[in-house]
């Protein structure tokens, strides 16, 4: 078990990161998984998990913030056999779960710890999360973690009409209330909100107020929205649904603050932070079996190739097809290489075949490829890999992580 304290969980976090050797857990299966996380979700109260997720916001680690995801999910999913979208995917149209994911415990907790809770109300993560979380102290929110609630509040309430989640999401990122600057970090923020009730919408309402079904969450007004629903459907005219703020919260206090205002100062310091120390870490020298270098120097380019560990003995390889965007930042489109690899790939290793999804051609806009951990650039000057389909019209746009954290929809479980 890994305390979640900033201090001990650098500590205890490090052994694995570090390594080729952190654990994975082997899939769950459907029965188990919901399972589990009602029982985790029924040993706690609902203050004590939105008191744990403020506390979240900077003094205690930001996977104390899945307590609160974990426990309105948990609270209200019932128990139910397992419904495939389709013979093309496992995933269960009530609750999201996919029989057989494997889960890299090490990489689960490293998200967990540096951008927040598990995306979507996946069942199985919310599980292991609070079954790490399970034994310990809950933290008490300091009195900077309540202003940063109630800062985080305010933003929400007064954000100009017609603003939508990326805007909103923006407008919490200049808060500066969380230990980084992340744009991710705030996403997941405002994702947790909203899978709570926090933000959403009388017609699409969170989990405090009633169970919705993943199907249902998966409805989007557009092909071009990524989050799911309630936060797809949400713009500020539909405001906070202030019952739940204060159902939620309200213990807390959570009336308006003046954000140009004095604030109180946040302990421990930044640097101190599991958010800021861990990514830290990992960019740190390492000796012995460490990855070697990237091939080449400067940002990723056309014709790149890059290795990425998905767990212990298991790595894929990606394919950089040039510069995708430039506004706010430089984002380049990504497409993974077919086969899986036993070690860290040679160059001679690289596919010359796209490995598509399951339901056809996938493509990701990702930006900070070249920052990824556990990750390196392998090859240089490829040229364009064989694919059986156009390079498709569209593509989400997101941090290089979630190339990983979508690896298990083009790569089938061993």
């Amino acid at each position: 078990m890994t305390a979640p304290t900033h201090t001990d969980l650098i500590a205890g976090l490090r052994p694995a990161e570090r390594s080729s050797q952190a654990s994975t857990r082997p899939g769950t299966a459907h029965d188990d998984a919901v399972a589990a996380l009602r029982a985790h979700a029924a040993q706690w109260s609902l203050r004590d998990a939105a008191s744990s997720w403020v506390a979240g916001l900077w003094s205690a680690p930001f996977g104390w913030r899945s307590a609160l995801t974990g426990v309105a999910v948990g609270n209200v999913l019932p128990p139910h056999p397992a419904e495939p979208y389709s013979a093309a995917s496992d995933a269960c149209r009530v609750c999201g779960h996919r029989d057989g994911l494997a889960l890299d415990v090490a990489e689960e907790r490293w998200q967990r710890h540096t951008q927040g809770a598990p995306i979507d109300g996946a069942v199985a993560e919310h599980a292991l999360a609070l079954d790490d979380l399970a034994g310990h102290p809950h933290p008490d929110p300091t009195e900077y973690d309540v202003w940063a609630l109630r800062a985080l509040l305010t933003t929400l309430r007064t954000l100009p009409p017609r603003t939508r989640p990326s805007k909103a999401r923006d407008a919490l990122r200049r808060t500066g209330v969380l230990p980084t600057s992340s744009a991710s970090a705030y996403q997941s923020v405002l994702e947790e909100l909203a899978l709570v009730g926090v933000v959403a919408t009388a017609e699409r309402p969170g989990m405090v107020e009633r169970w919705t079904t993943y199907a249902e969450r998966d409805q989007r007004p557009s092909v071009r929205v990524e989050v799911q629903a309630p936060l797809a459907w949400w713009s500020s005219d539909h405001g906070l649904l202030e019952g739940v703020v204060e159902q939620v919260f309200g213990h807390l206090g959570v009336a308006p603050v003046d954000l140009d205002g004095p604030r109180p100062t946040p302990v421990p310091e930044r640097a101190a932070t599991a958010t800021v120390a861990i990514p830290a870490l990992l960019r740190a020298p390492r000796t012995g079996g460490g990855l070697p270098p990237h091939v080449g120097t400067g940002q990723a380019e056309a014709g790149d190739v890059y290795a990425i560990r998905l767990g212990d003995d298991r790595w894929v390889t990606a394919y950089v097809h040039g510069e995708a965007l430039t506004e706010p930042r430089r984002y380049v489109l990504v497409e993974y290489l077919a086969g899986v690899h036993t070690s860290f790939p040679s160059p001679d290793a690289v596919g010359a075949v796209v490995q598509p999804r399951r339901d056809g051609r996938s493509t990701f806009r990702v930006h900070s490829l070249e920052k990824l951990p556990r990750a390196r650039r392998i090859a240089r000057g490829v040229p364009l890999p064989a694919a059986a389909e156009p390079l498709p019209a569209s593509s989400p746009a997101a941090a290089a992580e979630h190339l990983r954290q979508m690896a298990g929809w083009f790569f089938p479980d061993p």
